[in-house]
């Protein structure tokens, strides 16, 4: 499987989650939602990957490997980071400017890959990441009166720096699977990446539940079957996004992966019969126009 159709795949079982949560939320707090796409993931992480890695000698080597585990760590701290900020965007009344402003993940992504990992993208693959971007950021902001009135408010740098969160958390992912020098195959990476990522990000999550929010804990088992549906679907999103990390740089991946956007178009309009207006669909056609400009020429 190539790149492109991993990201694909990657993109859909995302919005699928996405879209699972969305519904949850009705129930359970946005913390809890969170923890879904960790904990119930978990299971079938756990299940692939003993299946391919029985060997407690080659689990320990894993263990041992400083770099991996740094990497790994960092990540995964960093992504949970991200995910509070973003949940503190949405106490501003103008949440939807950070919101569209943390989309910048894609560029940041670009200077992030070439500062800790040394990777270089050629100029014409950049500015179609920049077009696309800027597609995804119409796409969000619908009120583009509301979006520069608000540019000098908090929200701005709040959004900026969620992109930042989210970008380095992608980054040190991909570092970590690339750290695995001793595995030959891209997929056995991704996996062994994701296993530890989810067993890291569900400990602290776990944690803090427990201390902040115990009752979740009840309302996630009245759940259990939406939960268990959310955490498949978060399983093979993260998986298809790692194992594309392993094959291209992770600025490109997330630049063809906002295909997102089209998918949550569609979701919006035919599954929770919302309306969609001019600007977004300006929006699309952009963040398309990038694309083609990334395929083209990568």
């Amino acid at each position: 499987m190539n790149w492109i159709a991993a990201t694909i795949i990657a993109a859909f079982f995302q919005n699928l989650r996405f879209s699972l949560q969305k519904n949850l939320n009705k129930s359970i707090s946005t913390v809890a939602s969170t923890y879904v796409r960790f904990i119930f993931a978990l299971p079938f992480a756990a299940i692939l990957f003993f299946y391919f890695f029985s060997d407690f000698d080659l689990i320990k080597s894993f263990l041992e490997n400083d770099k991996f585990m740094v990497f790994a760590i960092l990540a995964s701290v960093t992504q949970i980071i991200f995910t509070f900020f973003l949940l503190y965007l949405f106490q501003f009344s103008n949440f939807v400017i950070g919101t569209s402003l943390s989309k910048t993940e894609v560029i940041q992504i670009v200077l992030l890959e070439f500062l800790i990992l040394g990777d270089k993208l050629s100029p014409i693959v950049v500015m179609g990441i920049l077009i696309s971007t800027i597609g995804i950021i119409i796409f969000s902001v619908k009120d583009v009166k509301l979006f520069f009135k608000g540019l000098t408010s908090k929200t701005t740098l709040v959004g900026l720096l969620s992109g930042f969160l989210l970008g380095l958390s992608v980054v040190l992912f991909r570092g970590a699977a690339l750290s695995l020098d001793n595995i030959q195959s891209n997929f056995d990476k991704a996996l062994i990446t994701l296993f530890f990522g989810l067993c890291i990000q569900s400990l602290i999550l776990t944690v803090y539940l427990v201390i902040f929010e115990k009752k979740q804990f009840k309302k996630l088992s009245q759940n259990k079957f939406q939960c268990l549906s959310a955490g498949l679907c978060g399983f093979f999103a993260t998986l298809s996004w790692f194992y594309a990390f392993t094959l291209i740089q992770g600025s490109m991946v997330r630049a063809i992966g906002q295909i997102e956007l089209l998918f949550s178009y569609f979701s919006s309009k035919y599954f929770f019969k919302e309306k969609t207006n001019k600007i977004e669909l300006f929006g699309i056609l952009v963040f398309v126009s990038g694309v083609i400009i990334i395929l083209l020429n990568r």
